[in-house]
């Protein structure tokens, strides 16, 4: 080949190079981007949680996490999705919840903005569902939703406050004080649903009082003081998470009284502090998993970007939660106690790495099964 026509050829793959990188899509060229708008506090509680998993999962599939928090405040949630869904630099995906019910105002929102939207742990109410209908149809940017299976924690929690009772030897009643999360979250509506059925199959379980206390364990801890000093029976408390829980307990130790043994308390959200009421036996369960909803809506996310689009099971993904009690606490302290979920392979539970699943595994033994190194003692 003369040096003229090698000269030619080298400008023309050069030049063949630039086409493909021009029109030849590359994946996983860059990340893609995320923002969550969560309902809860940067530094407590359950959100902070669900967001440390969920930035761990992000980190391991490639996402870029911006994370706004609302305070507990419904009006600061709807802001910061309008500021959100108005910026030039919109992101790739939207993360929200249903908190208070505002879900369908913030999907609409960011649905006219053109903003692919997950809604996560509080999805749309039926009666919600009734006006916009289902994901990707009137609202075609909501991509779909991930939920616990609310109800039956809720029924769980209370069939755990009178196990301990002989049901066939007509056991003296049990004065039961219910603490709410609040009365509009479709988490919360669910998690009582599943309390009223236990109640009717339970009846020694007696509701004295049903209250909200937003979730908050300062207002548990009154509630149940002021229950206590009122001088009204109390032998048991059914919380709607583990801050309330614990809040509960502060006020019954304060009256003298045992958890545990005066006061049967149970809970919800798998919190270290109530984990170690459970081993301790001041607390009979605390029900959850839903921690981990933050990583598997990034699972969600990167098997829609991967091609393998959750819609191929369904667009609303639910998963069980399961009760960490006497018998498992050790154990999932064992592997979970120090919360370090980078070590956990989220990979593992994507459609796009397990071509052979028909559904996700979002579940306790799953994630035992995906941790990736050894856990530093």
């Amino acid at each position: 080949m003369s040096l003229i026509a090698s000269q030619v050829m080298n400008v023309f793959k050069c030049q063949l190079v630039f086409l493909l990188l021009i029109f030849v899509p590359t994946v996983n060229a860059t990340s893609h981007t995320v923002v969550f708008i969560s309902p809860g506090h940067a530094d407590q509680g359950f959100w902070q949680a669900v967001t440390d998993t969920m930035s761990a999962a992000a980190e391991q599939l490639d996402f870029e996490l911006e994370v706004h928090y609302a305070d507990r405040e419904w009006a600061k949630m709807v802001r910061i999705t309008e500021l959100v869904v108005a910026r030039t630099d919109k992101p790739d995906f939207l993360i929200l919840v249903n908190e208070y019910q505002q879900g369908a105002r913030l999907l609409a929102l960011a649905d006219k903005a053109g903003v692919p939207t997950l809604m996560l742990l509080n999805s749309l109410t039926p009666e919600q569902h009734n006006i916009y209908g289902a994901p990707r149809g009137q609202l075609k940017n909501w991509l779909g939703s991930l939920t616990p299976n609310n109800e039956i924690a809720g029924y769980e929690i209370a069939q755990s406050l009178v196990r301990h009772v002989n049901q066939e030897n007509n056991p003296p009643p049990i004065a039961l004080l219910t603490l709410a999360g609040d009365n509009k979250t479709p988490a919360s509506q669910a998690r009582l649903r599943g309390l009223d059925r236990a109640l009717n199959d339970f009846p020694v379980l007696k509701e004295q009082r049903r209250v909200s206390v937003n979730w908050s364990g300062d207002e548990a801890y009154k509630r149940t003081r002021l229950w206590l000093q009122s001088g009204q029976p109390l032998g048991a408390v059914w919380a709607a998470n583990d801050a309330v829980a614990l809040g509960a307990i502060k006020a019954i130790r304060e009256a003298g009284l045992k958890p545990g043994i005066d006061v049967k308390v149970a809970g919800l959200n798998w919190s270290q502090d109530a984990i170690e009421h459970v081993i301790d036996g001041e607390m009979t369960l605390t029900h959850g998993g839903h921690i981990f909803a933050g990583a598997w809506a990034i699972v969600m996310l990167y098997d829609y970007v991967q091609g393998h689009d959750f819609n191929s099971i369904s667009a609303e993904v639910d998963f069980p939660m399961t009760a960490i009690n006497q018998a498992n606490a050790p154990d999932y302290l064992k592997h979970f106690g120090r919360q370090q979920w980078s070590h956990i392979d989220f990979k593992n539970f994507s459609l796009t790495h397990s071509k052979k699943l028909t559904g996700y595994q979002f579940t306790l033994p799953k994630l035992f099964q995906s941790l990736r190194e050894p856990i530093q003692k």
